[in-house]
């Protein structure tokens, strides 16, 4: 077993209130660690962003978002963008 793998089994060996707290806090890092550009999309400040995320992470679980494969996703993004720095 890994380090990541240690540290999961040892995170979910910790009550519910202390997994919430680290999966927040987990979260505001890698928030914080993200380019300026990207944590000020549209003027959206890392709480909404975080709240964002919340959201869009329950409405996948009860089955109330559209997926689709992130490859597919990511060469749509990709596409729009080149047709946006085009024009």
């Amino acid at each position: 077993m890994n380090v990541r793998e240690q540290l999961l089994q040892e995170a979910l060996k910790l009550s519910v209130a202390d997994q919430t707290y680290l999966a927040q806090s987990l979260a505001d890092h890698l928030i914080a660690c993200l380019p300026q550009s990207v944590r000020e999309i549209d003027g959206t400040t890392p709480d909404e962003f975080s709240q964002e995320l919340l959201r869009r992470s329950a409405a996948y679980q009860t089955g109330d978002a559209i997926s689709r494969p992130a490859g597919e996703w990511l060469a749509e993004f990709r596409a729009r963008q080149q047709g946006e720095r085009a024009n």
